[in-house]
């Protein structure tokens, strides 16, 4: 199973460490793909905060790049590993596309 998780606000960030970290864990998960968007957007650059995702194999962090212009944020700020993308909405409908469970939190 192959999961998208987004997350729109910072207050939501500690919430999706924790969900990936579980959600990782479940039997039959292959990847959990977590988007940050909007709000989000802060975590891609605190790589000490996401460091359990980054060290994860079945988790890959993903910047919207939307967001990221809109926040005045560089590709160079993005935490070693996180993933660019240029527009979160155009990634989450391509997995979804490709079979992903899509999960907002």
């Amino acid at each position: 199973m192959k999961i998208i998780l987004s997350v729109d606000s910072e207050e939501k960030i500690s919430m999706s460490i924790t969900a990936a970290e579980h959600l990782s864990e479940m039997e039959g998960t292959d990847l959990v793909e977590v988007v940050y968007l909007n709000g989000g957007i802060a975590a891609v650059v605190e790589r000490n905060r996401i460091k359990p995702m980054l060290e994860n194999k079945k988790v890959q962090v993903v910047a919207c790049g939307t967001s990221m212009q809109a926040r005045s944020i560089e590709k160079d700020e993005l935490a070693p590993g996180v993933v660019y993308v240029p527009a979160s909405l155009k990634e989450i409908i391509k997995r979804q596309q490709e079979g992903y469970t899509y999960l907002v939190l």
